[in-house]
């Protein structure tokens, strides 16, 4: 990049040595800003930026893709945007100052080292290049800004790693290294001196280039939606996930993404296995947990070898997290003699070994936990995070008359009024007879609306089965739980109303509210959805459909 006469005159996109990569991957996401941006990563010094950069020049109207960078040192204010406040109190009016992401809307935003960047300002950031808005609540006012943008993100991994959960977000990653082939070393710095020189008609000269695939890019964006999906290749992208062992069912929605903007780039209309596989690295780089096997055999080496005790007799390091961790079992405390543990000027001589149920000295997790210090701190009601969880029966009576549909309408409209950055989703699904906890907390709403579209329906209804998913969901103290149950309450044969409601206070302790959503339809109905509301003191609400019955 380089200011000539105060105008910005970015490198040419194709003209550009090397990293076919790297191209390929932002040209994909442009094609469709769904997959969710791309990790670098890899040597510095090898044109990232400078490859970034040079995506504006794609664009037909730059004023309508801008390009954002985002320094390190950035504060959340300067990110998500903040309140004037002496516009607010001396003319009482309301003056947002746009942060980073609202700028960057439509438009690509960069984060150099990105692994540097604090965690909490990486999860706002990434939860809003996939959801493409956030809310800026600040001085009791909330705004909602749009926020579509191409994130990508570069680093070095000798400066440290990404967290293993915010790397799965971006959509795609990319290993870069230093060309070690002379000749397209000579030539990237020849063409650099030439752009340096005259960096006009250097430009002019790959203006053609850059507006073709611009228009390529342009043409694909139009196609996508169009591009066939046979259900041979979603089954392929899945048998390719769980080869390389990922975790979740994002990579194998991602890999159907990516190839379906690679087919519609190469003006292609359906999917073929070859596609998939041309863009499978890009998804897989960085969610893979296949090891090398000798790596693997190292690793278990390393943790058949026995731990060295300190000279002294006191625990190890090891020892000592296991005995602090109150989380711990207790009968593997029990079954540990432990010696003296000595704070400061406080010390305890005990053997849990002799503990017994009518004992009334306090055990070692207790004390810890309430007489030395607070391992968690209980924060006011008012400052917790907020937890929705839907409760979804997706059972065969449930199709009747499309009713499922509605359900997913209700959930979506709830977690879009719910939404803003100290909200998060989860989903249980009941399907045939079972339950599954088919969304993971996430405060992403385009994660909702995948998991929506992916909800297998019939068989019979077991709310027992769903509560006892519900209490490990709902452990974390740090957060109000909510709970929305949606359901036509046509249980199993062998439970009842009775029966749920017990299942419910035994394993649903740790909710704070509940809402019942009833979605029995027909001139007669059973009732046990609202019966079983009333008797739970939930909130309840009847599902509204089109026809109003």
């Amino acid at each position: 990049m380089m200011n000539k006469d105060n105008q910005q005159i970015n490198f040419p996109f194709s003209a550009i040595v090397g990293q076919d990569d790297f191209k390929l991957a932002l040209i994909l996401n442009l094609v469709d800003p769904l997959i969710g941006g791309v990790l670098a990563i890899g040597d510095k010094g090898t044109g990232k930026t400078t490859l970034i950069r040079s995506l504006t020049g794609l664009m037909s109207n730059q004023e309508d893709s801008p390009f954002v960078n985002l320094p390190i040192g950035v504060s959340e204010d300067r990110l998500i945007g903040n309140i004037n406040l002496e516009e607010l109190i001396n003319t009482k009016k309301e003056v947002i100052n746009l942060g980073l992401m609202a700028q960057a809307h439509q438009g690509f935003l960069y984060v150099d080292e990105v692994n540097l960047l604090q965690d909490y300002l990486t999860d706002i950031l990434l939860d809003a290049a996939a959801s493409g808005s956030y809310y800026l609540e600040r001085e009791g006012v909330s705004r909602y800004f749009k926020s579509r943008f191409c994130l990508v993100g570069s680093m070095n991994p000798e400066e440290g790693n990404l967290r293993p959960q915010l790397k799965d977000r971006f959509g795609l990653s990319i290993t870069i290294s230093t060309p070690t082939d002379t000749k397209i070393r000579q030539q990237i710095i020849k063409q650099r001196f030439q752009f340096d020189d005259d960096p006009a008609e250097f430009v002019a000269n790959y203006k053609s280039k850059d507006e073709s695939i611009a228009a390529q890019i342009k043409r694909a964006k139009k196609s996508l939606a169009s591009v066939q999906i046979d259900d041979s290749i979603i089954e392929y992208c899945s048998e390719l996930a769980m080869q390389h062992q990922v975790e979740g069912l994002r990579a194998d929605i991602l890999l159907l993404k990516t190839a379906r903007a690679f087919t519609a780039y190469q003006n292609e209309s359906e999917i073929t296995k070859e596609a998939v596989d041309e863009i499978a690295d890009f998804v897989l780089n960085h969610r893979s947990s296949n090891q090398n096997p000798n790596q693997q055999q190292s690793n278990q080496k390393e943790n058949e070898q026995p731990k060295e005790a300190p000279a002294d007799g006191t625990p190890s390091k090891e020892e000592n997290s296991h005995i602090l961790n109150p989380e711990n079992d207790f009968q593997k405390l029990k079954n540990t003699s432990l010696n003296t543990i000595d704070y400061q000027t406080n010390s305890i001589n005990t053997s849990v070994g002799n503990l017994t149920a009518t004992d009334t000295r306090k055990t070692v997790s207790q004390y810890l936990a309430t007489d030395k210090f607070e391992l968690k701190t209980k924060r006011k009601q008012s400052l917790l995070k907020q937890h929705h969880i839907f409760l979804i029966d997706s059972s065969g009576s449930m199709l009747k008359d499309q009713i499922i549909a509605y359900a997913k309408g209700v959930v979506d409209k709830i977690a879009t009024q719910a939404k803003n950055q100290n909200t998060q989703f989860s989903i249980v699904s009941l399907f045939d007879g079972e339950a599954q906890h088919i969304l993971p907390r996430t405060r992403i709403l385009n994660d909702i609306d995948i998991a929506l579209m992916a909800l297998k329906t019939g068989g019979k209804t077991n709310l027992t089965a769903g509560f006892k998913h519900i209490k490990s969901i709902c452990a974390d103290v740090d957060f109000n739980h909510h709970l929305h149950i949606i359901t036509d309450g046509k249980l199993n044969a062998d439970s009842n109303v009775e029966s749920i409601v017990l299942a419910f206070q035994t394993y649903c302790k740790g909710i704070n509210t509940t809402q019942v959503i009833d979605a029995e339809k027909g001139i007669v109905k059973i009732g046990i959805a609202v019966d079983f509301a009333k008797r739970i003191n939930a909130s309840y609400e009847p599902l509204i459909i089109k026809n109003g019955q």
